[in-house]
């Protein structure tokens, strides 16, 4: 067993490599424990500090007679897979917040919202503060995992995160806000709630098609266009078909 220690002791410079990224530099680390402690510990630095660790037992493998070989390929699968992590999470941190919208808009059409809450999840990591994330991730809370305090609380956020980085200028903002708040009161079961932040949304876009068509299934009818008419009033009919159009 001695001799498969000095054998795999060899590899040393083969599992410690340098790797670019993004005009970073980061030092990829393999280190065997050995017989008394069969594990595999790969470790990434950057700056001198561990930005990403994984162990890996092999004990299943002290009795094999290929062990020499197999250690060496469990070794090197450990650095691929290190190196593949980094990769990804540079990936992730170049993503921008519009690209994770977009995905998350796109499994939320496709009745996939568990997908989208853990895509969110992952965004608000490298977005920790941008509102429309933090809207979808509250309205997913409630509408996944039912956490309704706590999802609507993540929405009513949103709002002050907004109103401090765009204190001007946030309407069409507000309109997706007030849309997630909305979904996530209907999902809560709070129909009244959900009615008033979706009417809020409307006086800012009124023509907004996300929010009419919440509207419209909540089977709720709005104060007419022309309150001073009463609702059958011809005109009141037709600026109600309109904006519904």
């Amino acid at each position: 067993m001695e001799n498969k220690r000095k054998s795999f002791s060899n590899l040393h410079k083969d599992l410690s490599t340098k790797i670019t990224l993004g005009g970073e530099t980061y030092n990829i680390e393999t280190e065997d424990f050995g017989i008394q402690k069969p594990t595999i510990i790969t470790r990434i630095y950057h700056k001198g500090e561990i930005i990403f660790s994984n162990k890996i037992d092999y004990k299943d493998i002290l009795n094999e007679p290929d062990f020499d070989q197999r250690l060496r390929e469990l070794a090197r699968s450990q650095k691929h897979l290190a190196i593949e992590e980094l990769k990804n999470e540079k990936i992730a941190q170049n993503r921008s917040y519009k690209d994770y919208i977009k995905e998350t808009k796109a499994l939320i059409r496709e009745n996939n919202q568990k997908r989208a809450l853990d895509l969110l999840n992952e965004a608000v990591i490298h977005h920790p503060h941008n509102p429309i994330i933090l809207s979808y991730l509250g309205f997913l809370e409630v509408a996944v995992n039912k956490q309704y305090a706590k999802g609507i609380n993540t929405c009513r956020e949103s709002f002050k995160i907004l109103k401090e980085q765009t204190p001007l200028g946030a309407g069409f903002f507000l309109t997706v806000l007030y849309l997630n708040l909305g979904k996530a009161y209907l999902a809560a079961n709070k129909k009244k709630e959900a009615f008033d932040a979706f009417q809020k949304g409307i006086e800012i876009d009124k023509k907004n098609e996300d929010i009419l068509y919440e509207i419209k299934k909540l089977g709720l009818r709005r104060e007419p266009p022309l309150p001073f008419l009463k609702r059958s009033n011809p005109f009141n009919k037709y600026i109600g078909k309109v904006t519904f159009k």
